[in-house]
């Protein structure tokens, strides 16, 4: 505005001299010049793009925008001052950067506009791909690269001019659209033709005026007078100086970015990706993909690429920038007062001639990208939903149709090392994953340097926290002292099909994902552009599979199967471990397709009722893709974990409600929650069915600890309603031997509640007793649910017959109380009512006799009424031969309920009997009841406990050599080395000593120590000896049973089988390097001590022809020969006296 001021106060004086009107009437002519100044955008377009010398020429020939052409240099290149005068001081250069070079810089870049490029601020989310055909050096196979330009010159797949190293290019990430995609550069011929006319047209003006001046100037008079002497000489003067002005006006706004000439090397493509929904400054961006290919879609070395940047070689170059707006500024000034000195048809001429370059400068660049470049313009409002432009373009890479997560077999429990397993088949597949593992990487914030990075796309935020999830929860199974190596790889299953006509689904193949222990810490890592690439391709062809699944909610199968989905046992555990607000419902199989997924859409008009249990969530499709892919780690890590641990315990929920719950699992939990990988109910309905599946689910029974522990806590504080609730809760939702565990201690505690002094607690008891004889507790809560689920046939025969056994059992026990407790025959008709038994049939028991076995039935009834150990009288002294009849008579009827209730009772009661341990670990081992054994053992009972005597169950079962015992007792933790307090109860000492090899056999098997003595100082090595058991004797010393231990006297081994003993077991410790020359502690050796024995002669001779020394001596100082002339052994003498 300032410069046309100027320029206007500068033409007063000259209007001034000639007449006003005829200033007026000449206005039109006077006005042709004054278009030159103007043409503001056709000059900044022109300028934006102009790269070469030839361009800049063009632009100067009879130019259009002088005033543009002024302030633009002014704003690229002037100094701060220049800048004020044309109003522009408090601009900044990425504005003017924006306008008018057609470079890219860190504050500038473009982006696609629909049908154009629009140059922008900032960085914007685009990436720039180029894809080239490789070979692999390894296979020789042909493939295609992906990577950035930068990746491609590297790979010498593209080159530069000048030889310019990549890392030289700064910007190159950042692309240039407008150069290499927005305007489709003519050939260079064109330029040249334009460069040619242009110069004719400016001199043929200029020649134009010389005939009307100086040939003709009779015909084109002004004012019927010759033009004046100064015209022309201005005019030719100002048009040299417009022209050389506006020339380097253009070069300087050239001059002002440096370019730079790529070329491929390789066939090649150009890709430019662009998200969607983009807002920048006050403008929303679609998405949108270009390329720059061959024909047909066809990779071709023919692309080449302009990559312009911003080079400051003119800021503060003062002389240059004033010496080119002086001349463009005088320029225009002298050719506009020789102009209207001239005669009109001149004006109009330079006029003609300036409008006719303006359009052959606008043909030059008129051919520009058309809306149809859009690649992915159909699949647009889908891509915005979830911003999976990534996703959308692999596909369009790799021309793939659709892509699916499937369901692979189990693999044998191992440690992979990573990338041991090889990518089984589904080539097209690999190459997906890692074609969209790649562009992860690129559009990455540690790969994008000036672009911004991608990284709030809801695809790559799920990776992230999946992959936090399954690095935090194998860092804690770490942590658990799982053994998981150092590296560690999961299997992930994925079938595909090409949109290629004529193509096939490929057969599923296998991808493995790996994780590493890094840094001091050695925390697990993994690659999380991998992970990203799955749940992107994977929702992405899910959400394409239909036009409903953007907007459809969803729900999860409970299980992994739609099997187990259907089974009343997954119910079960759903309601123990699982539920907390959301009820499971029944849908139907088709709409889940267990093979691929274990979720699915639940349709408009809502889920109809169906046989397969699932919950509905309101989670989105890659958080329930996720949730699979943490289902398919966990179960693979989980081949490697033999037992979960942690405690077990029911807690309380939300409105009085109870929970199953366990510690180990509560961490894993917590690692999905504070990933943001769903809710805990999300959690749980992972996790569980995978702890279920590996047999890795704790058994909650109401027997466990901790469960038995609140059941004593409410007791105490009467509260025994509430403890009831709490063993019908675990019942109600407890299957195989769980759920026989929590009846019987159901019934054991309505016995117990029936033997209270208290009145109301004794008919809460019974009310308790009533329901469980009426009907089956689980079958009663799954009716109440209205869930009616498949079971197994033969399972629920034999539940069937299980609870009819148990209420039998439950009913005769209620009779014996009602019978035997005073007070308590009220309980009598309704017990007659329910069909209780009075009595039970059975076999008379083992080794007993029908008195015997009554006996034993009146023990039973004696355990199971007695009310208080103290104060009713009741004897016992845990060795009492009805007690064995009781437990023989129970378990070879197996009537499990009464001896489970009979062990409860003795646990109770070893506070005062404490041998009625000892004795039920003797009678399970002598039984061989494993239910009896585990009874004991989840009571927490010592499996070492004594008996009056002070011996443990195995020291009872090693002294009468019951294999299978011994066996059964080891296998769940006896000790079999026995209490070192209790030095007499050696069990390996009772199995030698009552010659049984094989129990002896077992426990040296299990580690028993062959060198542990008993109260004596005697070792199993000297019982044996002592027993003249010849094989034991082998047996103990071949499992390393010392030869020098010395007994009371200080004898050894071999000193003392030397005397009495037989030769066979003299050899044998000879054989196992015993010390033939050892002395006892009267200095006698082996040899010595023979001597003086009558019939040792085999003794001596197999002494001495194994090294024995005869010149040894006693204390005495007598040798063994001296020993045999006392004794007047002739033969012995006969042997020795060659020896001395």
């Amino acid at each position: 505005m300032m410069l046309s001021i100027l320029f206007f106060i500068s033409l007063f004086p000259l209007v001034k001299a000639d007449d006003w009107d005829d200033f007026t009437n000449n206005l039109a002519t006077d006005l042709a010049p004054l278009i030159t100044l103007f043409g503001e955008r056709l000059t900044k377009q022109f300028l934006s793009e102009s790269i070469s010398t030839l361009d800049n020429v063009i632009f100067a020939l009879s130019p259009l925008g002088v005033l543009t052409s002024v302030v633009s240099v002014i704003r690229i290149c002037g100094s701060s001052s220049l800048r004020a005068f044309v109003g522009r001081a408090q601009e900044g250069p990425a504005e003017a950067e924006s306008e008018l070079l057609p470079c890219v810089s860190e504050s500038t870049a473009e982006l696609f506009n629909d049908g154009g490029i629009t140059r922008v601020f900032g960085r914007p989310k685009i990436v720039e791909i180029v894809a080239w055909e490789d070979v692999d050096h390894k296979t020789g196979e042909k493939g295609t690269k992906i990577g950035t330009l930068k990746d491609a010159l590297e790979e010498k797949a593209w080159s530069c001019n000048g030889k310019v190293s990549p890392s030289e290019l700064p910007e190159l990430a950042i692309p240039n659209l407008s150069l290499n995609k927005g305007i489709k550069r003519r050939d260079q011929f064109w330029f040249h033709c334009a460069a040619i006319l242009g110069g004719i047209l400016q001199s043929g003006t200029i020649m134009y005026a010389v005939l009307t001046v100086f040939v003709y100037p009779q015909h084109f008079q002004k004012d019927d007078k010759a033009v004046a002497s100064y015209a022309f000489p201005l005019y030719l003067i100002g048009t040299t100086l417009l022209f050389l002005g506006m020339f380097f006006c253009a070069f300087i706004m050239e001059r002002s970015s440096k370019e730079f000439y790529l070329k491929a090397e390789k066939r090649s493509k150009i890709y430019w990706l662009q998200p969607g929904n983009q807002d920048v400054g006050d403008q929303v961006f679609n998405a949108f993909l270009a390329v720059n290919e061959g024909p047909d879609s066809s990779m071709t070395k023919k692309l080449r690429y302009i990559k312009s940047i911003r080079d400051r070689r003119f800021d503060r170059k003062y002389l240059e920038i004033y010496s080119t707006l002086a001349s463009t500024i005088l320029g225009f000034i002298f050719q506009f007062i020789g102009l209207r000195g001239l005669h009109a048809s001149v004006i109009l001429a330079q006029l003609g001639s300036t409008f006719l370059m303006a359009i052959i400068r606008t043909c030059l660049r008129t051919e520009r990208m058309t809306p149809d470049e859009n690649k992915i313009k159909d699949d647009r409002d889908l891509m915005a939903h979830k911003q999976q432009e990534l996703d959308c373009f692999a596909f369009y890479l790799e021309k793939v149709e659709y892509f699916n997560m499937v369901s692979l077999p189990d693999r044998p429990a191992m440690i992979p090392s990573p990338r041991s397993m090889p990518h089984i088949e589904a080539p097209l597949a690999r190459q997906l994953i890692r074609t969209r593992t790649q562009l992860a990487n690129l559009t990455s914030n540690s790969e994008q340097t000036i672009n911004a990075a991608w990284d709030d796309m809801p695809i790559r935020q799920m990776a992230h926290n999946l992959a936090q999830t399954i690095e935090s929860t194998m860092d804690l199974i770490s942590g658990w002292g799982v053994d998981l190596g150092k590296t560690f790889e999961f299997r992930l299953g994925f079938e595909c099909r090409s949109s290629s006509p004529g193509s096939v689904t490929q057969s599923p193949g296998i991808y493995s994902i790996g994780l590493m222990r890094c840094g001091d810490a050695l925390r697990w890592k993994m690659q999380v552009s991998e992970l990203e690439a799955i749940l992107g391709l994977w929702t992405w062809s899910l959400y394409k599979s239909g036009d409903d699944s953007r907007f459809s909610r969803l729900f999860r199968l409970v299980g992994l199967s739609e099997e187990e989905a259907s089974k009343e046992e997954t119910y079960l555990y759903f309601h123990k471990w699982i539920f907390r607000q959301t009820e499971a419902r029944l849908v139907p199989s088709d709409l889940v397709d267990d093979s691929r997924r274990l979720f699915g859409f639940e349709p408009k008009e809502g889920l109809p009722l169906g046989d397969l249990l699932a919950i509905r969530t309101e989670n989105e499709i890659e958080t329930m893709a996720s949730q699979d892919v943490f289902i398919q780690f966990l179960k693979e890590v989980c081949l490697n974990v033999k037992e979960l641990g942690g405690e077990v315990d029911v807690v309380s929920g939300i409105q009085n409600s109870l929970l199953g719950s366990c510690t180990r699992i509560d961490e894993l939990v917590s690692c999905f929650e504070a990933h943001s990988l769903g809710s805990r109910e999300d959690a749980l309905l992972c996790i569980v069915p995978v702890l279920r599946n590996r047999n890795l689910l704790p058994d909650l029974a109401a027997d466990c600890a901790k469960v038995r522990a609140r059941r004593e806590q409410l007791i105490s504080q009467g509260k025994w309603q509430d403890a009831f609730a709490l063993l019908r809760w675990l019942c109600q939702r407890s299957e195989g031997s769980q759920f026989q565990r929590s009846v019987y201690e159901l019934g054991c505690l309505c016995r117990r509640a029936l033997l209270n002094n208290n009145e109301t607690i004794r008919k809460d008891g019974f009310a308790q007793l009533c329901k469980l004889l009426n009907s089956d507790i689980r079958e009663e809560f799954l009716q109440a649910q209205k869930i009616l689920l498949p079971s197994d046939g033969t399972t629920s025969q034999d539940r069937i017959e299980w609870w009819r056994s148990f209420s039998s059992e439950l009913g005769w026990t209620a009779w014996c109380i009602s019978t035997k407790v005073p007070g308590m025959n009220f309980m009598q008709p309704a017990l007659k009512s329910l069909n209780a038994p009075e009595s039970l049939p059975g076999l008379v028991g083992t080794n007993q006799d029908l008195e015997a076995t009554q006996t034993g039935i009146r023990a039973m009834q004696d355990w199971l009424t007695v009310r208080d150990f103290e104060n009713t009288g009741f004897k016992r002294s845990g060795e009492d031969e009805d007690d064995q009849w009781c437990f023989d008579w129970a378990v070879e009827n197996k009537y499990h309920g009464l001896v489970y209730s009979l062990l409860l009772k003795w646990v109770e009661m070893s506070e005062h009997i404490p041998a009625l341990i000892a004795l039920g670990y003797f009678l399970a081992a002598s039984k061989h009841s494993h239910f009896a054994m585990r009874i004991l053992l989840r009571q927490g009972a010592d499996i070492d406990s004594p008996d009056v005597n002070g011996c443990p169950a195995l020291f009872n079962q090693a002294a009468v050599g019951n294999v299978e015992g011994i066996v059964m007792l080891l296998e769940n933790g006896a000790d079999p080395n026995g209490s070192n307090k209790a030095s007499h109860a050696r069990p390996l000492i009772a199995s030698v000593y009552g010659g049984h090899i094989t129990a002896t056999a077992s426990l040296l098997e299990y580690g028993a120590n062959a060198n542990m003595v008993d109260q004596h100082g005697m070792t199993a090595l000297w019982w044996a000896m002592a027993s003249d058991h010849i094989d034991i004797v082998e047996l103990l010393l071949s499992s390393g049973a010392g030869t020098e231990s010395v007994g009371s006297d200080g004898s050894t081994a071999l000193i003392w089988a030397s005397t009495d003993k037989s030769l066979a077991i003299l050899e044998l410790l000879i054989k196992h390097g015993a010390n033939i020359n050892a002395q006892d502690t009267d200095g006698e050796t082996a040899l010595i001590r023979a001597a003086s024995r009558e019939h040792s002669v085999p003794v001596l001779r197999l002494l001495l022809d194994n090294g024995a020394d005869s010149r040894m001596k006693d204390d005495r100082g007598r040798t063994a020969l001296d020993m045999a002339k006392e004794a007047n052994f002739c033969e012995a003498i006969a042997i020795l006296e060659p020896q001395v």
